[in-house]
């Protein structure tokens, strides 16, 4: 599986392997599982399979509320966190429990107001598929699941230029890719929407700079439903990875 996706890799100069995203998979064996009981986040999970290793979490594993949402366990904000329009925009202030993180207290600012940042949760496009476990695994290990539902690449500005140029080869068409505010990892919860559709967009992400301490500096994501991935990897010898603007920045790689 991917043999031309391996080229792509080749050619693109990914340091992280491409993530294969298989929803509702309870039968494949994991290096590493979520543990319930800890503040567990999506993306260094995703990054420990970028590096090799396959990773399952399921909901009790899947602690944080917006990394509900993004795993596709549905609506994780009502169930693990009703006050989360609070905490987006302006915070609890002096109503804040003592204890209280200081991303509950001063809010992390990314709304003027709860009721701005209501519109926002409720745009969310919460998945209501009920999937028992979600698995990541790198494209080396592919062959011992099957095929995933959804691909993440972790990239550099200079790969994903390149990576959104490409998803308009064959369709001509100017907006291919989407980038939605969301938590870290919600690329996938928009990536998963645009599996049933005939034209899918990829989605960017990792734009949460409240958790992009997390993530790799330099480094965005790109999350599409495989169909997408597996089409990127067709016709590389007349694809811009050939030309001479590639060949230039592949020199500052």
């Amino acid at each position: 599986m991917g043999a031309m996706n391996d080229k792509l890799v080749e050619m693109l100069h990914l340091e992280l392997e491409p993530v294969g995203i298989f929803l509702g998979n309870a039968d494949a064996e994991c290096d590493t599982l979520a543990q319930p009981g800890k503040r567990n986040c999506v993306v260094p999970f995703l990054l420990s399979a970028a590096r090799g290793k396959v990773v399952g979490i399921d909901e009790e594993g899947c602690t944080c509320p917006g990394g509900t949402v993004g795993c596709c366990f549905g609506d994780g904000f009502t169930r693990k966190n009703p006050n989360i329009h609070k905490m987006l925009s302006q915070g609890l202030g002096d109503a804040a429990p003592p204890q209280a993180p200081i991303h509950l207290k001063e809010g992390e600012r990314f709304f003027c107001d709860e009721e701005t940042a209501l519109k926002w949760r409720n745009s969310v496009p919460f998945s209501d598929a009920g999937y028992p476990r979600v698995v990541f695994a790198p494209q080396s290990r592919w062959s011992e699941i099957g095929e995933p539902d959804l691909v993440l690449v972790f990239a550099n500005p200079d790969q994903l230029s390149a990576l959104v140029t490409m998803l308009g080869f064959y369709n001509g068409r100017a907006i291919n890719t989407i980038l939605p505010f969301g938590a870290a990892c919600h690329s996938i919860v928009y990536a998963a929407e645009q599996m049933g559709k005939d034209d899918p967009m990829a989605v960017m992400g990792l734009i949460d700079i409240s958790q992009r301490s997390a993530a790799i500096a330099n480094y965005l994501s790109l999350t599409m439903p495989y169909a997408l991935w597996e089409r990127l990897g067709h016709d590389l010898d007349k694809s811009c990875l050939t030309t001479h603007a590639w060949h230039q920045i592949e020199e500052r790689m």
